[in-house]
């Protein structure tokens, strides 16, 4: 392929390399990670004169990332942009570039040009970009302008190694990026990557720094999971162990014949700091948040950390994405449009039914006994059942509304919305039992997955909002055609509960209620009032009042801080001793007043206690325990 050669004179600090042949028909970003003490990534966009005779062009950065359903407007932590021409290798002309709105820019020439600008990064999370003296990564969709009508284009990736001597020495490169040339990548790893357009860019996060590699195979696919944060080395040992279990399940489960990935490599990055949780799936890659206290350490014992099993959920989650979003994807998806939101109505089962899975893959790789799985199970639904919204929104419309609502969560989000994670995880475990009972356990929720795996094997072309009935019918057949359009009815464009105590108690599993009461429990006592906490400077806020709550009923509001309850001071804490103290004058019949602060000002609220103490313990809501 002809090649045209791109040389930059701006003086510069992160000069150094920028020299070299690229592609005419390739979009190429150097990337620099000198100006950490600001926190800011310096970027160069270099385009072709071949394409750029054919603009203007327009330069966009995303305002969302895939797997993430929010306007993020990435776009205000960029700075400082500029264009050139190269008009030769001695010689450049600034060109003018115009702001078509808050992320969009137009540029015009027939030459090779060069974009500088700058990004600043200080986002801990799994979305965007991050930069210190310790760690560095970005997600491309934070970082590297598209440019639009050419998304097919390759994009070549050149990171530059920090010229911190003390940096170069410790850091090294993680990104399963495939190396565009192996001459050109350091043994650290800082050098050139090629994408085979934006689209994949962007799906292949970048972190460098140091890390505590651990590696394994599963079915002759290399996997390594890469860890930043820590304080102390983990346990690789238990982490390779259990994540090859995992990964394995998650790969027989979709290729039962003959086990195979639908990747050549995968990569879990690990960011390990003291409070944090979260993950978002890439095509062979995921990154995670997480606590270092999550991870399993040497002479653990993992029988008591729960926190351990969350983690591998995680894991188990985002790995399971793999197949589920990444591949097998709302039509509405494909492709991604950036710049604005891409509804659909199917979340409650591209992450409710993989909420569903990760779990259940957790007990069937044998991580996790039938105890702790049905404890997780427990935990999800007993979670479901406290929140009002889920009489209010369905999980249809829990998926469409996932960027107004879900992902913009406010004080009133509990009496207004429903998880399509959380209840479509009980409607995958639902329809999972009804499928089972209908084939007399023949058939599964399991072969229905699989079909749509099979499916989009053979047309790669994303699910329409009705290819899940069809997929349900051709599977499971024709006879099922009416309970599934009454699950579908009532469960999922409808706000009825699921009948899980009659499904699960059919299987043998026990369904009981607790039968703690508020006047014995600080937590069932806040279920029964309706409020959920927290501490601030020594005060305790309302941080939600629910719909139904004896604490609606008596005017409290989410933000208001409590001041004394009947006469006395509320303090963090003070806080449970008075919540039970409070139920046992309601169940008395006294009428309980309450000092708040709103806006400051002084509020005095009371609650008129019902007639008898079983009205009030009445208002408990459902706790379910569930045992074999």
């Amino acid at each position: 392929m002809p090649k045209t050669r791109f040389t930059s004179i701006t003086k510069n600090n992160n000069d150094k390399g920028f020299k070299g042949k690229q592609s005419k028909n390739s979009i190429t970003y150097v990337i620099g990670c000198d100006d950490w003490r600001a926190h800011r990534f310096d970027v160069v966009m270099q385009i072709p004169g071949e394409i750029a005779s054919q603009g203007p062009l327009h330069l966009q950065l995303p305002a969302w990332i895939p797997g993430s359903y929010m306007i993020r407007d990435f776009s205000k932590h960029l700075e400082s942009i500029s264009a050139s021409e190269i008009i030769s290798a001695k010689s450049i002309k600034p060109i003018k570039l115009n702001k078509i709105d808050s992320h969009t820019w137009e540029l015009k020439s027939k030459q090779d040009v060069e974009v500088r600008y700058q990004v600043y990064a200080f986002d801990t999370s799994v979305r965007a970009a991050y930069l210190d003296h310790e760690r560095a990564f970005f997600n491309a969709s934070s970082l590297c302008l598209q440019l639009l009508g050419f998304a097919n284009l390759p994009c070549d990736v050149k990171l530059l190694e920090p010229k911190d001597p003390d940096m170069s020495q410790r850091w090294s490169v993680q990104t399963t990026l495939p190396v565009k040339e192996s001459k050109q990548i350091k043994r650290s790893g800082f050098g050139v990557y090629q994408a085979e357009s934006y689209d994949a860019l962007i799906d292949h996060p970048v972190a460098m720094g140091e890390f505590q590699v651990i590696q394994w195979q599963v079915h002759g696919t290399p996997h390594r999971m890469v860890i930043q944060g820590l304080l102390d080395g983990v346990d690789e040992r238990q982490l390779s162990k259990d994540l090859k279990a995992i990964c394995e399940a998650h790969i027989s489960f979709f290729e039962p014949e003959k086990p195979r990935a639908p990747f050549k490599e995968y990569c879990f990055m690990v960011n390990a700091v003291g409070d944090g949780y979260g993950g978002l799936e890439h095509r062979n890659s995921t990154v995670l948040l997480c606590k270092r206290a999550d991870l399993p350490y040497p002479e653990q014992n993992l029988q008591k950390h729960e926190a351990y099993e969350d983690f591998l959920g995680l894991c188990s989650h985002e790995y399971f994405h793999s197949w589920m979003v990444k591949r097998v994807k709302p039509k509405a998806f494909d492709p991604y449009v950036l710049d604005q939101k891409n509804h659909t109505r199917l979340l409650w089962l591209f992450e409710g039914f993989t909420s569903y899975y990760d779990d259940l893959q957790l007990f069937r790789s044998q991580r996790i006994n039938l105890a702790s799985y049905l404890k997780r199970l427990e935990k999800t639904w007993n979670m479901v059942l406290r929140g009002p919204g889920r009489h209010k929104q369905s999980l249809s419309e829990s998926s469409f509304d996932a960027w107004t609502k879900y992902y913009q969560m406010d004080e009133n989000t509990p009496n207004a919305v429903v998880s399509y994670y959380a209840k479509g995880s009980l409607l995958a475990l639902a329809l999972d039992l009804k499928i089972r009972e209908h084939t007399k356990q023949k058939q599964s929720l399991d072969d229905v997955m699989r079909h749509l795996w099979q499916m989009y094997q053979l047309t790669e072309i994303g699910m329409a909002e009705d290819d899940f009935d069809h997929a349900i019918e051709f599977v499971i057949g024709s006879g099922f055609k009416a309970t599934w359009q009454q699950i579908k009815r009532d469960h999922i464009d409808g706000v009825h509960d699921l009948p899980l105590e009659a499904l699960l108690q059919k299987v043998g599993v026990k369904v009981q209620l607790k039968k703690t009461l508020a006047t014995e429990s600080a937590e069932v006592a806040k279920q029964l009032l309706g409020i959920r906490t927290s501490m601030n400077n020594g005060w305790v806020r309302l941080t939600h009042v629910l719909d139904g709550g004896l604490a609606q009923e008596a005017g409290l509001s989410a933000g208001d801080h409590l001041a004394s309850i009947s006469g006395e001071r509320v303090t963090p804490s003070r806080l449970e001793e008075l919540l039970l103290a409070l139920i046992q004058k309601l169940c008395r019949g006294q009428v309980v007043k309450f000092l708040v602060y709103r806006h400051d000002k002084e509020l005095v609220l009371s609650i008129q206690s019902p007639k008898t103490k079983e009205n009030v313990l009445a208002a408990k809501p459902k706790q379910h325990t569930l045992s074999v």
